[in-house]
């Protein structure tokens, strides 16, 4: 269980993390590699064939994963991959490695000469395609694409009331940093994405940290953290929003999901915001985190466009992340709703001996079921939704709350044994109908428990698809650094994995994000696990007829909401080309402006709030406390459906 411990607390610290000077050691990095390999052999519970190394396609794998969007590398560098024996697989690698940071520079030279020499049409008529699927043929070839690359950066900057001389000054400035800053890289770095590149090859999971980052990583080792409350990752040259802590700013504040990238970051409330896209991960870390009570702005990109969301630095603690209840009154029908947003613990409690005193996601949910209980509350929908996970333990008890008996998850290591989680000591606490909400980002320990619930049949699982993360990860030493790596598998106590396949809702409900873009299936080299066998468990009588599938369909179908949402997909969805244009460009901003204006409208409607006046009101609006939305509202409905099917 420390290992769970281990692996949160680092992602706890990413944002709050110190910034100490590293000496840089002198390491062979040839050895570092051959003990990284060595040790990943020996402890993964998957394997590397080394025979595959020989085969051209495992580097242009690599070089896909160093460009996945075609931007850097020209056809010709397809040369550097060639077949070579198993003992050059480190050599092979940092070749590719530096043509690839050689390219980048190129790139990089490349746009700050557009900038000081080109002067930019933006009343000319053109086009730029969202994705690329073939690497450039010329330099010319590249120079013809970035010149439209930046000509739509400065049009995305100039949407937002900026002039053309300082949106480009400002450009300037980004990429003579970014040029500055690649002079200054490590050994160490360059040696890090080697091997995170390499590692994702076998397990899209593994993560490599050196002697500087553990270092920077146990000098913050406690259960609270300054800062926004965000873990950030490095994707095609952005910084994106990879989890949000419960209880921090980011996620309090309402206006960051999941997904979103960071493009700006100024400090104060209204402190000049400086662009980060290309900028390194741990300097764009440097501008977010500061002192508690200071504010940061964000330049957020996603689906819906770029806003700019302020934040007030603060301190997270652990019991912020709470469970939090409510009651809604349905007509007749009193209906409990619990927000979950992860499966937390007090490990130091636990130590002592008495786990039913301690704090933790499943005392705290007792406790709630309980007041709901003595309230007379007629059912309970369980929100998942963004809940990441936590401790296994805890998924384990949160089910032994709405079953009386039996398994809850198996687990298989990479000795190919199978540990079963039971129960034969009831601590049941709730009888009545349960609904659990979860979208794409319920991810792990979410999994399990809306997997048992849903294979026992005791609760009617409501939303998108699961993250589809059933993997069990732990910590290695390598000779001088650390790695993180697959070494077990859950799987449902019918046997079937949520590794990749997550959890199927029994009703569906629409998204605005595109499920093929997130969750464990995004992941070139996922693990594909087979099913095993299931165990015995006796399931509910419970039945969801087809009258409530109806109804739930017919709910959706007649949603005003759900329409425009569906609006907006398909739009998002079919714009494989950005307009270059400057007057087209106003005219599709202030489109998407009203609809998301019009989304969020509806939204209050379903709340009982009166409408945003504008989209700025929309933009500086903060919630407090739970708010219903159109998910919980449909899930609240599904729940009267099941209730009154069981009176009939």
């Amino acid at each position: 269980m420390k290992l769970i411990q281990y692996s949160r607390i680092l992602i706890l610290v990413i944002l709050a993390g110190c910034s100490e000077k590293f000496n840089e050691p002198n390491i062979d990095y040839r050895i570092e590699f051959q003990s990284l390999l060595s040790s990943f052999e020996e402890a993964s519970i998957l394997s590397f064939d080394k025979v595959k190394v020989q085969d051209s396609k495992f580097y242009l794998n690599y070089l896909e994963e160093l460009d996945p969007q075609k931007i850097y590398f020209l056809k010709k560098d397809l040369s550097i991959i060639h077949n070579d024996a198993p003992t050059k697989i480190y050599d092979n690698l940092r070749s590719i490695i530096t043509l690839f940071y050689e390219r980048y520079e190129e790139t990089l030279h490349i746009r700050k000469d557009l900038l000081w020499f080109h002067k930019f049409n933006f009343e000319k008529d053109e086009y730029i395609k969202v994705k690329r699927t073939e690497y450039f043929s010329t330099i010319s070839e590249k120079k013809e694409f970035n010149r439209k690359i930046l000509k739509n950066l400065i049009i995305n900057e100039m949407l937002d009331d900026k002039d053309l001389e300082s949106v480009v000054d400002e450009l300037r400035r980004t990429y003579k940093d970014r040029i500055s800053s690649l002079k200054k890289l490590r050994a160490s770095d360059k040696f890090g994405v080697l091997a995170n590149n390499f590692l994702s090859q076998i397990d899209p999971h593994a993560q490599y940290f050196s002697e500087r980052d553990l270092e920077n990583w146990n000098l913050r080792m406690n259960l609270s953290f300054e800062g926004i409350g965000a873990v950030l990752s490095y994707e095609n040259e952005f910084a994106k929003i990879e989890e949000l802590m419960p209880g921090g700013p980011a996620v309090t504040s309402n206006q960051i999901s999941v997904g979103d990238k960071v493009i700006g970051v100024g400090q104060g409330e209204e402190g000049r915001i400086i662009r980060v896209v290309g900028w390194r991960l741990d300097d764009i870390v440097d501008k977010i985190r500061g002192e508690e009570g200071t504010f940061v702005q964000l330049k957020i990109q996603n689906n819906s466009g770029t806003s700019i969301v302020k934040l007030k630095r603060g301190k997270v603690l652990l019991e912020e992340s709470d469970a939090s209840s409510e009651i809604f009154e349905k007509g007749v029908h009193k209906l409990g709703y619990i927000n979950l947003p992860s499966f937390y613990s007090d490990t130091e409690c636990l130590n002592l001996g008495n786990p039913y005193a301690c704090k933790s996601a499943g005392n705290d949910v007792r406790k709630i079921l309980i007041d709901f209980n003595s309230k007379q509350v007629n059912g309970l929908v369980i929100d998942l939704r963004n809940n990441g996970g936590g401790f296994l333990y805890e998924a384990d008890l949160l089910t032994r709350l709405f079953i009386n008996a039996g398994p809850t998850v198996q687990i298989k290591g990479s000795n190919n044994e199978v540990d079963v989680y039971s129960t034969w000591s009831t601590r049941r606490a709730w009888s009545k109908p349960v609904v659990v909400l979860v979208n794409k980002f319920s991810a792990s320990a979410s999994e399990i428990f809306a997997g048992a619930l849903q294979d026992y049949k005791r609760a009617l699982i409501v939303g998108q698809g699961t993250f589809g993360k059933g993997s069990v990860q732990r910590f290695e030493r390598t000779k001088n650094g650390q790695f993180k790596f697959t070494d077990s598998l859950y799987y449902r106590v019918n046997g079937k994995p949520t590794q990749i396949y997550g959890v199927t809702p029994d009703l569906e409900l629409p998204a605005l994000l595109d499920a093929e873009e997130y969750g464990e299936q995004k992941y070139k080299n996922a693990l594909k696990p087979s099913s095993i066998e299931s165990t015995v468990f006796y399931k509910f009588n419970n039945e969801w007829t087809s009258t409530i599938m109806k109804k739930h369909q017919a709910r959706i179908t007649s949603s005003d909401f759900y329409n425009l949402l569906s609006e907006i997909k398909s739009e998002n969805e079919s714009n494989e080309e950005v307009s270059l244009l400057f007057n087209e460009r106003i005219l599709i901003e202030n489109t998407r402006k009203n609809r998301n204006l019009g989304l969020a409208n509806l939204r209050r409607e379903i709340a009982g709030q009166p409408k945003f006046e504008s989209y700025q009101d929309f933009l500086d609006f903060e919630s407090d406390g739970i708010v219903l939305d159109e998910e919980i509202d449909q899930s609240l409905q599904a729940l009267i459906d099941i209730i009154e099917d069981k009176k009939t």
